[in-house]
């Protein structure tokens, strides 16, 4: 069910007077779904949201909100194509078909997902039944994407036929994810429990809560504004239902966050390289230098499920209330959700042609997308227009023979075939500040923030080379660090690595100056000054032996050189 503007959704809930929060609420399965689907927004999706949320209070999410402004306002010239911006900028949720069958569908406020296909047959492989009898028919779902065999832009739209996405048990249900009729109880901090009396009575006696006289009843309908503050509330707050709800509450952010600083193997050759500037006076990163992978990396941010944040995360997100919402998939019986849809909402992936194949996170992007196919719908009740070829997500639904229809990334052609794609054209540089600001050093000078540099000395600003390694800490340190931390996500998530690492050689960002000659103090001078005249009185008491032994030579033949003289002893009665 595509959801509108003026849906509501009925919702229960109550409120303890003195302490003025929401103890819980209790809803159905529909309400719940939406709850559940926002483990599906790519991240960039949210910030998109909160954009343009009718309030105009932008949404601030540690310094991934600093990226996400960073994309916008950067040239497309620096990307592999202008496609490439907008797919940050916008990101697909890999559940698109799932989530436009729900009653509140926040997913609708991103881009409309449009179809395309080249107007020119005639150069296509498969426009030639005889010689490619079996070849898909390329199809995108960007516009001004390029086809791949005649170089033409793909312009002609397709229209898809709706009634392919609706899923046969979920109609059954009336539902998306969760069973549409069962009752579910939510905490203020978004976990959800099947709704039992049992589990009602142990909520309240585990907040303890002795009767009802305190506690008030209400129940309102939630519409998308609801939604959308739920949303903002569950990414900042542990009590996101009390925050979203309650007037004059003010919000109470949760963001905690430290590095996991367990080893890393150093064999692993996968690896992306930065240069860090940083002060050792302050320990503080004043700013990185990084190529395209690295910012490939850094704004693949965007495009990730919030639900895969949280398995990178092993569950412990520390930013707000996401991950309690993960943990009640895994706790309620499987029995009441849709087709295994438990499944799919506890191992998110990124939308199709949307990853990034050098991320250090390695993050799987969908690989099973759904299939379309081309042709001429069976039931067309227009009378006296020509029929219209359509794309369909059933093949059955489509005259014989329908076309196979593929989707093809459009940045595969932007580049060499064999480059494991992101979206930043190659090669490029980019000054990386400390809260995840990206400038490109094509508009920047090449002595970067003179301002920032005026507060310290330059003995003080020191270069260091950092390798973010694949499936390491230092790269799940660092996505943690952008969602926790405001200012400083580069120092929180990269600085002990510094430490770490302090034995090994620092080069000053300027180069290696020459060595000074070291000044010895007087102490020092002394010992060696008495040192020096006892080594020449030894060198002349050697001397003196050595002459002695020469003269007694040469009075006495008989002696050898080898032979010491004796001396003459006078007997004591001479």
């Amino acid at each position: 069910m595509a959801s509108n503007e003026g849906a509501t959704i009925p919702l229960r809930y109550w409120v303890e007077g003195e302490e003025k929060r929401v103890v819980m609420a209790e809803a159905r399965g529909d309400f719940v779904d939406v709850l559940f689907s926002f483990l599906t927004l790519p991240l960039g999706a949210t910030i998109f949201h909160e954009s343009h949320d009718h309030n105009n209070q932008p949404l601030l999410i540690g310094c991934i909100s600093n990226l996400y402004q960073s994309v916008k306002h950067l040239s497309p010239a620096v990307f592999l194509n202008a496609i490439c911006k907008r797919m940050l900028l916008s990101p697909r949720n890999a559940f698109e078909a799932s989530c436009q069958r729900l009653k509140l569908n926040i997913h609708n406020t991103t881009l409309p997902t449009k179809y395309f296909m080249c107007s020119n047959k005639t150069d296509h492989p498969s426009s030639n039944k005889t010689d490619h009898p079996s070849s898909p028919v390329m199809m995108t779902t960007f516009e001004e994407a390029t086809c791949s065999y005649c170089g033409k832009p793909m312009d002609k739209e397709l229209e898809l036929l709706l009634e392919s996405n609706e899923k046969p048990d979920a109609a059954k249900y009336d539902g998306v994810f969760v069973k549409g009729d069962a009752m579910f109880l939510i905490f203020d901090d978004l976990r959800v429990l099947r709704s039992t009396p049992s589990d009602s009575l142990q909520l309240l006696r585990k907040h303890r809560h002795k009767d009802f006289s305190n506690i008030t009843e209400k129940i309102p309908r939630v519409g998308m504004q609801e939604i959308f503050n739920i949303l903002k509330q569950a990414l900042i707050s542990k009590s996101p239902l009390s925050d979203a709800f309650l007037e004059n509450r003010e919000s109470k952010p949760s963001y905690s966050f430290s590095p996991n600083i367990n080893n890393c193997p150093s064999h692993l050759k996968d690896y992306v390289e930065i240069k860090v500037m940083v002060s050792k006076s302050r320990n503080k990163v004043l700013f990185a230098e990084a190529g395209e992978d690295f910012v490939d990396f850094l704004v693949s941010f965007l495009t990730t499920p919030l639900g895969a944040i949280v398995i990178l995360m092993n569950g412990k997100l520390s930013l707000g209330s996401i991950d309690n919402l993960y943990g009640s998939i895994k706790n309620l019986d499987p029995s009441w959700f849709i087709e295994s849809s438990d499944e799919s909402l506890l191992n998110p992936k990124v939308a199709p042609q949307f990853g990034c194949k050098n991320n250090p996170l390695n993050v799987l992007e969908e690989s099973d997308p759904p299939k379309y196919w081309f042709g001429t719908p069976k039931k067309y009740n227009m009378e006296g227009e020509k029929e219209k070829e359509i794309i369909s997500m059933k093949k059955d639904l489509l005259r014989d023979p329908p076309k196979e229809m593929k989707l093809f990334d459009p940045r595969y052609f932007a580049v060499d075939r064999s480059y494991k794609y992101g979206f930043m054209k190659r090669p490029c540089l980019f000054v990386v500040t400390d809260d995840l600001k990206l400038i490109p050093m094509t508009t920047a000078s090449s002595f970067p923030y003179p301002d920032e540099l005026e507060k310290f000395k330059l003995d003080d600003v020191e270069q260091h080379i950092v390798k973010i390694r694949k499936r390491s800490h230092e790269a799940l340190n660092l996505m943690r660090a952008s969602l926790t931390c405001k200012e400083a996500a580069l120092t929180q998530s990269l600085f002990y690595l510094l430490r770490k690492w302090k034995c090994q050689r620092w080069i000053p960002f300027w180069g290696v100056l020459p060595k000074k000659k070291k000044k010895h103090g007087k102490k020092k001078e002394e010992k060696e000054k008495a040192s020096r005249k006892t080594s020449d009185m030894r060198n002349r008491e050697k001397d003196k032996k050595v002459k002695k032994t020469e003269d007694a030579t040469e009075n006495n033949p008989t002696l050898t050189t080898t032979q010491a003289p004796q001396e003459t002893k006078i007997p004591n009665d001479v």
